[in-house]
């Protein structure tokens, strides 16, 4: 199995590559605004390997999924989503996209819905859906037990950051369980929603600890974040804690 992480282009999600013997899928296309770039740099990649079966996305919204129609007519594949997110895929929902908040249109995609459980195979090995809800209803993370690889999208957005439960669709508690779901995977490197790759089951266990306790915290403060946080921009998936968590 082979997995390449593509940065974001400013507000994108990482984009992330997985190559099998017999297949290749797309994770999280990031928005529209880049879509081009994105697929010139996904073709660049995937010279040398299986075709490209799917695209899957971890959660609805724009920053992720903008460029997953665009992505989806161009290569004549299909596109992936949990079930929860397949009704505002479809109808380019602004709000629960939050799309509107990046003063953009969602261009409308029509996602095949997968499930908790479902399973995408790539010949010499496979990948699983893990619904993780939180950041929203029906955020899911892919699991390659084989080799330990988890692509988190904005359950982790990224390393020192927790991940926003303040947008439409999303439940403090419900990723406050997630992370603790994935505390209980041996993983050996964890692919975040926008940053860079955490690898090593220590390092990758110390950083959930923290999103854990954190979470926890915000929970008993009834859903407040410790005011000494600064506000988040809008278009921004994470926290920044203050004083920062320490390396």
């Amino acid at each position: 199995m082979r997995v390449v992480r593509l940065p974001g282009i400013h507000h994108d999600a990482s984009c992330v590559v997985i190559s099998g013997d017999d297949a290749t899928f797309v994770v999280d296309p990031g928005t529209s605004w880049y879509q081009s770039n994105v697929l010139e740099r996904i073709e660049t990649n995937v010279s040398d390997q299986p075709d490209i079966a799917g695209i899957l996305l971890t959660h609805r919204h724009y920053d992720s999924a903008g460029g997953a129609c665009f992505l989806s007519e161009h290569l004549g594949v299909p596109v992936h989503a949990h079930e929860l997110a397949v009704p505002a895929l479809s109808g380019g929902d602004l709000f629960t996209t939050w799309a509107s908040r990046f003063n953009s249109d969602m261009p409308s995609v029509n996602a095949t819905p997968f499930e908790d459980g479902t399973t995408f195979d790539l010949g010499n090995c496979s990948i699983e859906v893990l619904h993780l809800p939180g950041h929203t209803s029906d955020s899911c993370g892919f699991w390659f037990e084989e080799r330990g690889v988890l692509v988190a999208g904005d359950l982790i957005p990224r390393k020192g950051n927790p991940s926003r439960w303040d947008f439409p669709t999303g439940c403090l508690p419900d990723l406050l369980e997630s992370v603790e779901i994935i505390l209980g995977l041996e993983l050996e490197q964890l692919i975040p929603g926008h940053g860079e790759t955490i690898r090593g089951t220590a390092d990758i266990r110390a950083e959930l600890e923290q999103h854990q306790e954190t979470l926890a915290g915000c929970v008993e403060r009834k859903g407040e974040r410790p005011e000494t946080w600064p506000r988040p921009h809008p278009t921004c998936n994470w926290f920044t804690p203050e004083p920062p968590w320490q390396e």
